[in-house]
């Protein structure tokens, strides 16, 4: 469990669709459950300060399988946040090399290209890492 500013375990704890949702939210779901634990009211320190905190759970567990890696997982997760308002068809051209691509590996993971980035979940964005990996390992364009 971990105390942090009541904002960052508002986003660390939020799921899909939430609008704090974000690239923090689904980088700690690779490392674990996360939960939110509650709140600490600003009265226990002292002196007290001007924010609030919260407390959030983490229960480790095994990353997810990915052909593609944690590092590849996370670019894809970097893009799809990178520009909140585009879909996920205009956020992810730039790794799949053009938003035609990207739109063609998006459907074969699965994905509807029309979504934005806080609509999927952790096994989602495995997905399309993996079908970004084994298009660029078979030579073919992401």
């Amino acid at each position: 469990m971990v105390m942090v500013q009541k904002e960052v375990a508002d986003r660390l704890a939020a799921g899909p669709g939430s609008r704090v949702y974000g690239v923090p939210s689904v980088k700690a779901r690779w490392y674990g459950e996360v939960s939110s634990a509650g709140s600490v009211g600003t009265q226990v320190f002292w002196p007290v300060p001007h924010v609030e905190s919260g407390l959030v759970r983490i229960v480790r567990h095994q990353p997810p399988t990915s052909r593609a890696g944690r590092e590849a997982v996370f670019a894809v997760i970097d893009a799809a946040f990178a520009q909140r308002r585009k879909t996920l068809r205009s956020t992810l051209a730039g790794l799949a090399g053009s938003a035609v691509l990207a739109e063609q590996a998006l459907q074969a993971a699965g994905v509807d290209p029309g979504l934005r980035g806080e609509a999927l979940a952790l096994a989602e964005f495995v997905r399309i890492a993996d079908v970004l990996h084994d298009r660029a390992s078979d030579g073919v364009n992401a």
